[in-house]
Parts: structure tokens; sequence; C-alpha cells
């Protein structure tokens, strides 16, 4: 019965990553509200959580919008007995260093990576604590949280900022049994550079070929993300190759930054992603 199903909430539920959860979740059997501002294919995504042996829902959502997610929790608290999981994945992608990048895209950029997750968590954590089966939280950040890269400031600081919010709440959230995973991916396909702004033509063109030489898929993230969820764990950093740099960036941070500023000042972004 629907009514037995888990509840879940996925922001950029309507493509990329945020769809491929959404179709991960539904193959146990979930009822996913799908989040965002895409109405054509956020429906398409909920056909797909059907067809997979879900169930969903698409809730318009501008995860930028304070008011929106107070009257998406209204809906959501009339239909719904509990809340299990909240997944806050929406994002886009700014290029430029400091100085370069327009303040307007950086408050852009903060709105949408950043505030999704302030604003997800600040709206339904007491309702996640309520579940008395448990429940969790997956937040979506990047290995440029890790990796800060140059020219990729704005980009860095909002995943940066998803990761301290995930740390913090999941020391918070322990006493009330609500777990909750950061994802932290290397380049993986997706359509997150669709709506990108790029300061320079040539990093648009340098993170196409970054994403489209990837060998990592949406669907390889999302099965990471579910394990990762069912053992409660704090960080999902995929591949290997990026856990290599995690590792170096705790043990050897200013050596690694160091080496990081060397290679983008002889090849630029090109050979530093």
């Amino acid at each position: 019965m629907a009514s037995e199903r888990r509840n879940a909430i996925v922001t950029g539920g309507a493509s990329g990553l945020g769809r491929a959860i959404a179709r991960r979740l539904a193959r146990d059997g979930w009822n996913i509200a799908i989040c965002d501002i895409n109405e054509e294919a956020g429906k398409q995504t909920v056909d797909e959580l059907r067809a997979a042996g879900g169930d969903g829902r698409f809730e318009r959502l501008d995860v930028t919008q304070r008011e929106e997610w107070a009257a998406l929790s209204e809906r959501l608290h009339g239909d719904w007995q509990h809340l299990d999981l909240l997944v806050n994945n929406a994002g886009v992608a700014v290029s430029g260093e400091v100085g370069q990048t327009s303040l307007d895209d950086w408050h852009w950029i903060i709105n949408v990576n950043l505030w999704n997750g302030i604003y997800g968590c600040h709206t339904f954590i007491d309702w996640l604590k309520d579940n008395p089966n448990g429940a969790h939280i997956i937040n979506t950040a990047s290995l440029a949280a890790i990796a800060s890269g140059p020219s990729m400031a704005a980009y860095n600081v909002t995943k940066a900022g998803m990761v301290a919010l995930s740390e913090t709440l999941y020391a918070e959230l322990q006493p009330h049994n609500v777990g909750v995973t950061v994802l932290c991916p290397a380049f993986f396909a997706t359509n997150l550079l669709k709506n990108g702004r790029f300061f320079k033509e040539d990093d648009r063109e340098t993170a196409e070929r970054a994403f489209t030489n990837a060998k990592m898929t949406a669907d390889d993230v999302a099965e990471a993300a579910i394990k990762a969820m069912r053992k409660k764990k704090l960080f999902v950093v995929v591949p290997f190759k990026a856990r290599r740099y995690w590792y170096l960036k705790r043990i050897f941070p200013q050596d690694f930054m160091k080496r990081v500023g060397e290679i983008y000042a002889k090849n630029g972004l090109r050979d530093h992603i």
C-alpha cells in the first residue's frame, strides 16, 4: 500500500543526480516528492519512478525561496504521515577567479547550492526527528569542496558549506536517530553545465570535456549514496582517485594546495581538472 511506503524529498530531482537517486529509491519501493522548477522533466521523472516500482509526485519548488519551502512542508504534512529522507541536491555551476566572478553570480550560486541545503534542513529537521523509525539526510556537495580548485571559488565555497553543514548535522542528530550523508563525487556525466555561468568560454569547454570523459555515471553516485545511507556513513567520496585526493589533502593540506597552485599557474584550468 502507498501509505506503507517510505517517503523522500529530492530537490533538483527532475534530472541528473537527483533523478538518479530518485530512481534508485523507487526500485526499493519509495514514495518520492520530486522538487524542481522544471515541471515537464519533473513529471517525466515521476513516470519513471512508477515504472521502477515506486511512486511519486512533482512539487514545483524554487529552492532559493523560503516561502516555497514553507508551502511545500504544509502540503506534504497534509498528505504524508512521516518523512524518512531529505535529499538536498539542487545545484548550479560558476567558474572564474576571485575578482573575476561577478557578485551577482556569487549570490546566484550561494542561493541555489547552499541555501537549498540550509532551507531544506531548517524546514524539515523536526519532522525527520519525529520519525520513530529513524530518518536520513543526503546532501550533495562535491570533490570541489575538498580540492578547492582555482577558478572555481564560488562553486567551491558552496560545496564546502554543504560539507560543514553535514558534519554539524551528523553530530547534532545522533541522539535523534537521524543519519547524515554528504556526497563528494568527482566529475561524472550530468547536465550541471547546461545552465552554468563561466567567466571564459575555455572554462566551459574544459569542464564539458571532463564531464564527457568521466567514467562514473549519475547512477553510480546514486548507488553509492544509498549504500552509505543504509550504513549511516557520513562521507561518500568517489571514485577511488577522488579518495586519494581527499586523503592527501587531509594529511598534507598545505603541500596539496601548493601543488594545485603550481599546476594551475603552469597549465590553467585545462590540466587542473
